[in-house]
């Protein structure tokens, strides 16, 4: 999905379920989350990173954080309350309006929207600590790569990065897909596909997305994430298994900038 459509895509989220769709419970569902519930989770989910990065040495300055892929402050919040300064950026409108309605910590937690494919908004070596969980999975991978190029950009010397991305589909789960293809035969949708141009297809991607929102999942291979850390003055501390993208062989980045 290109920044267009995710722009879209997110902004009718934003209006319809925003809760649920940034954490995707079945239970919660239809507007069911309770919002101090939902902020609860933030907060533990920021205790909890901090001190994985505290595991490994990592002593992250207190000044600015960033949240990418911010929604609706979920994260942003929690980071509020352990730096001076917490800045939350989304694609969405609708996402970044309840933000700014849920703020509890005044210009100590500041939220921007951003549809531009870098973070061009933000000065080199601009925060101590950027996190992003749960955002660069709904990208595909030649915007997700900007972004983490981008990481590394606004991050300070002395600061900590991170992020978690899929790697791949998980190889049951592929063998489950190859063996149900084989065992049934392609329907009229799958065989007419391929003779349809491509702008008829993207028209209707865009009407059917304006309708029901459709969350899409990109995966980048580890070994290329590395490498775009690397290529632009990244030092990659830790890679440690994750599992906030179900189907998927995901990864959590604990990044340092070279020389930092």
């Amino acid at each position: 999905m290109d920044p267009g459509g995710l722009r879209r895509t997110w902004g009718a989220f934003g209006k319809k379920d925003p809760l649920w769709a940034i954490l995707t419970l079945d239970e919660k569902k239809g507007s069911k989350w309770d919002v101090e519930e939902f902020f609860a989770w933030g907060r533990n989910e920021i205790e909890k990173v901090l001190e994985s990065a505290g595991a490994l040495g990592l002593e992250v300055p207190r000044r600015r954080a960033l949240d990418f892929g911010c929604g609706v402050g979920r994260l942003t919040q929690a980071l509020a309350q352990q730096f001076e300064e917490a800045h939350g950026v989304d694609i969405a409108p609708s996402m970044i309006q309840l933000a700014e309605r849920y703020n509890r910590h005044g210009d100590r937690c500041r939220y921007h929207l951003n549809d531009q494919q870098d973070l061009r908004l933000f000065p080199h070596a601009s925060f101590d600590f950027i996190y992003s969980n749960i955002t660069l999975q709904h990208m595909e991978p030649r915007y997700s790569k900007g972004y983490i190029r981008e990481f590394v950009r606004v991050l300070g010397p002395q600061g900590v990065l991170v992020f978690q991305v899929p790697s791949e589909l998980d190889p049951e789960l592929q063998a489950q897909a190859q063996e149900a293809l084989a065992r049934g035969r392609p329907g009229v949708k799958t065989r007419i596909k391929p003779f349809i141009p491509k702008p008829f297809l993207d028209l209707r991607q865009r009407i059917l997305a304006r309708r029901t929102p459709v969350m899409s999942a990109h995966g980048v291979p580890r070994a290329e994430v590395v490498e775009e850390l690397e290529r632009s003055g990244g030092q990659v501390v830790d890679i440690q298994p994750d599992a906030w993208t179900p189907g998927w062989v995901a990864y959590r980045y604990f990044v340092t900038r070279v020389g930092g």
